[in-house]
């Protein structure tokens, strides 16, 4: 399944959970939510929202 950029969601929701599962100082300090962002329109948390229940 693709998500509404074109990218797998599968891979996405791998990415998102990994992120959020890091401590938040740490992903603040890497601005790995900001890299996530760029690479799918939405942050972690709204991606887990939008998409987790549909393949996870």
């Amino acid at each position: 399944m693709k998500d509404e950029n074109g990218r797998d969601v599968k891979l996405g929701l791998e990415e998102a959970r990994r992120i959020m599962a890091t401590d938040y100082c740490v992903r603040s300090d890497l601005a790995l939510c900001g890299e996530f962002f760029n690479e799918y329109g939405m942050l972690p948390q709204e991606y887990i929202k939008e998409y987790g229940n549909e393949s996870n």
